[in-house]
Formats: C-alpha cells, sequence, structure tokens
C-alpha cells in the first residue's frame, strides 16, 4: 500500500467495486503470509496458531465468563457509547476469541448430551447484553412511543420502534438523546450487565443450556433469544423476565426524564410543539434510513436550526439560514466538510448544523479531494492519526470531535460553522 502497488480500474466503475480490486494485491499478500507462518506453527508445535493463541488466554476466557468479568466486559462496553465512542470497537476485539470459542464449545457439548454452560458468546452479546442496540433499550423505546406524556418523546418512539426491532438505534442513541444524557446514565450501564447476569442464573441455577447458534445482528432480540437458545422451553421464561427486567430498570428513570420533557414543553406553545415534535419524529426516521443528509436527526436542534440547515443545504456553497452575523462566517461560502463516523448515521447529527451535507463512506479516500475539511465522530475518533496522513499529503484540514463537543455541535448551527471556521483557520 505504501507503494501504491494496486489494481486500478476505470473510472465507470462503482468506487465500492473498485476499491476491492485496490485492495487485492495487500489482502492476498497478507493472507499468504500468514498462512506460511501458520504452517510453521503447525510443524513445530503440533496445532493451528489459533487454537494455540485460544490455549494461552484459555484462563483469561474463563474468568470472563464469571459474573464480575462479565460485568466488566458489558459495562465497560456501554459506558464508551454512553461518552460517544463505539463501544463495541473498543472492547470487541479483546474478546472475539472468546466469543467465538465458547460458542462452538456450547454447540459441542450439547451435541455431546452436555449442558452448554458459557455465557460469553456472540449470541448473546447480539441478543441478550444488546437488545434493541447497545444499552438494551427495546424495551425503553416502547416506553418512548406508548407511555411517553411528552409529544417529543413519543414522536421519537414512533420513528424508532420500527428500525429497533432490528438494533438499529445509532440514531437514537444520539437524537433521544441517550448518549451524555445523566438521567439515562445509570440504566444504560446496569440494564446490559443485568440481562446477562440474568441469563447466567438461568444457566447456572436452572440448568438452561447457552446460547448454541448464531445468527445475524439485526435478527429482532426476542426472535434471536428463542431461536439460538434452541427452542428450550426456559428460553421463553427467560425472555420474559429479561423484557420485565429492562422494564423496571428503566421506568424510574424515564419517568424523570418525561417529567422534564414535559415541563419544557409546558413553556413552549402548542403549534410550536406539535411542529417541533413532527420535524423530529420525520429527521428520526430519515436518519434510520440511511439518508445522511440535511434531512437527518439533529438532537434537541431547534425547529428553526432544522429547517434552515435543510435549506441550506439545497443549494451547493450556502450558508446556513439560522441567524449569524455575516462577518466571518461568509469566508465559509463554497466550502465543503466530510463527516466521518462508523456507520453513517451520527455523521447526519453534525451534517445537519452545517450548511454542507456529508456523508460517510468506507472509500473515503476517493471522496476526500472533493472537500476542504474532514471531521471524525467521536466515535471514529481512534482513526484520526491514519486520516491525518492522507489529509496531509492532500493538503486537507483533518479533525476529530470529542462526545459533549459533539453533541453541542449538533444541536446549534451557527456554532458548528463557527467550529468550521476556527478549523479551517489553523
Amino acid at each position: 500500500m505504501l507503494r501504491n502497488i494496486t489494481i486500478r480500474l476505470p473510472e465507470q466503475v462503482p468506487p465500492n467495486i473498485s476499491q476491492t480490486f485496490k485492495d487485492l494485491i495487500p489482502f492476498s499478500v497478507s493472507i499468504a503470509i500468514f498462512w506460511a507462518f501458520d504452517q510453521v506453527f503447525r510443524a513445530a508445535f503440533g496445532i493451528c496458531f489459533a487454537q494455540g493463541v485460544i490455549q494461552v488466554f484459555q484462563p483469561l476466557f474463563t474468568a470472563a465468563d464469571g459474573y464480575v468479568g462479565l460485568a466488566i466486559i458489558y459495562g465497560a462496553m456501554s459506558l464508551f457509547w454512553f461518552v460517544g465512542v463505539h463501544g463495541p470497537s473498543i472492547v470487541e476485539p479483546a474478546i472475539s476469541a472468546a466469543l467465538v470459542s465458547n460458542l462452538t464449545a456450547n454447540f459441542a457439548a450439547y451435541q455431546a448430551g452436555e449442558q452448554a454452560t458459557y455465557i460469553l458468546t456472540q449470541s448473546a452479546q447480539y441478543f441478550v447484553v444488546c437488545m434493541g442496540g447497545t444499552g438494551a433499550t427495546l424495551v425503553l423505546r416502547l416506553m418512548f412511543c406508548f407511555l411517553a406524556k411528552s409529544k417529543e418523546m413519543r414522536a421519537v418512539g414512533r420513528a424508532s420502534i420500527v428500525p429497533v426491532c432490528f438494533a438499529v438505534n445509532e440514531p437514537f442513541l444520539f437524537g433521544a438523546p441517550m448518549v451524555l444524557n445523566p438521567v439515562f446514565f445509570v440504566p444504560f450501564i446496569a440494564a446490559p450487565v443485568l440481562n446477562i447476569w440474568l441469563l447466567k442464573i438461568f444457566v447456572d441455577v436452572l440448568g438452561m443450556n447457552g446460547f448454541m447458534y448464531t445468527l445475524p445482528w439485526t435478527t429482532p432480540a426476542p426472535i434471536g433469544i428463542i431461536m439460538v437458545l434452541g427452542l428450550q422451553p426456559l428460553a421463553f421464561v427467560f425472555l420474559i423476565a429479561a423484557l420485565a427486567l429492562d422494564f423496571a430498570v428503566y421506568y424510574p428513570f424515564f419517568k424523570v426524564y418525561d417529567r422534564q420533557k414535559c415541563e419544557e414543553e409546558s413553556e413552549v406553545l402548542e403549534e410550536e410543539l406539535a411542529e417541533r415534535a413532527a420535524q423530529k419524529g420525520a429527521a428520526m426516521t430519515a436518519a434510520f434510513q440511511g439518508k445522511v443528509s440535511a434531512e437527518s436527526v439533529a438532537a434537541g436542534a431547534a425547529a428553526s436550526t432544522v429547517a434552515g440547515a435543510a435549506a441550506a443545504s439545497s443549494s451547493a456553497g450556502s450558508t446556513s439560514s439560522t441567524p449569524v452575523q455575516a462577518g466571518d462566517l461568509s469566508s465559509l461560502n463554497g466550502k465543503g466538510v466530510l463527516v466521518l463516523c462508523q456507520g453513517g448515521g451520527t455523521s447526519g447529527l453534525l451534517a445537519n448544523a452545517l450548511a454542507k451535507g456529508a456523508e460517510a463512506y468506507g472509500n473515503h479516500i476517493d471522496m476526500m479531494p472533493d472537500f476542504d475539511l474532514v471531521v471524525l465522530a467521536p466515535q471514529a475518533a481512534s482513526y484520526y492519526d491514519d486520516l491525518k496522513k492522507d489529509a496531509d499529503r492532500m493538503g486537507i484540514k483533518c479533525c476529530s470531535c470529542r462526545g459533549k463537543q459533539y453533541i453541542d455541535l449538533s444541536r446549534d448551527g451557527e456554532a458548528a460553522l463557527n467550529f468550521v471556521l476556527d478549523q479551517l483557520a489553523q
């Protein structure tokens, strides 16, 4: 890659296809090197390298499968997400080997007529820890939709109820918001941990088999739990117990937040409140559909800011219609800003507050020459050093946002424009 030895295709070929061919040579070389190393390892020790790694770390895997280990792993994953950092990207690499090996061991034990006892598996993470997405927020979304008195919360609940059934909840995390919301800090951390502890109690005390199969993470959690647990009778009991547990954990905090939102809404005219709730619901729906544009959700933004940013993005080089001073910000005319995040959903938050819409693709190298500034969302900030090298080579400004800063910018179009102005001036 350093010498740019690759397979080049004509410009008419879509970037996502041409990128595959660009990566073909380095991937092939890497595979060949590791295959050769594995052959040498097999000759020396009689087992493959992957099996050797598993045997070395087996004591750690065993410790991680206990109550304390599970709490540390999934508490940390939720904590990272709460501050705006993609939790699985940080935690999962350290436990991925255990997730796969434990699932395999459970299946082998079940085939041998023994109990499948391992808890730390990929399927348990998908459907128990992340029931409805990070934070086990499936039940909370139902509360937003059916129990909330706040019009804004009901709008958010209606917009997110279908996507969350398929574990797509990133726009909700930033749009409700859950991220950096002190009201939901305790249940957001506690619910995933208590869910996985409940699973361990069912396995250790009631004799239920642990997860033995795997399904895509987008499978609705209730269906995934029943199917991946092999349709055991106890699986149905566990599902009901887990939903009840999440309701009990979230409900007191939900009531506090609902009361706060109702107090805020009581100070707003009825017509303006209805319009704001409708706009936020529509923006949430657009974000869940992957439309990373000016129609995407902006958490907590006033209706005028949302409308202003949407109107500004309709023509290239225009400025935000949010009232700003004409002097300094006029220099942003014609500037382009690329916002990069993990999956494309949260980049819409900041893009909505900027006059220039932004999209997030894996093939950002091909896109970067068209922009003046690249902004990394908090959950993608770990890639800053590598991206900075590419940006410097192309003469493009590059920066990253902290979690709270990112949320503040997504709520204030003028502040977002000033942030861009400061970055370009450096």
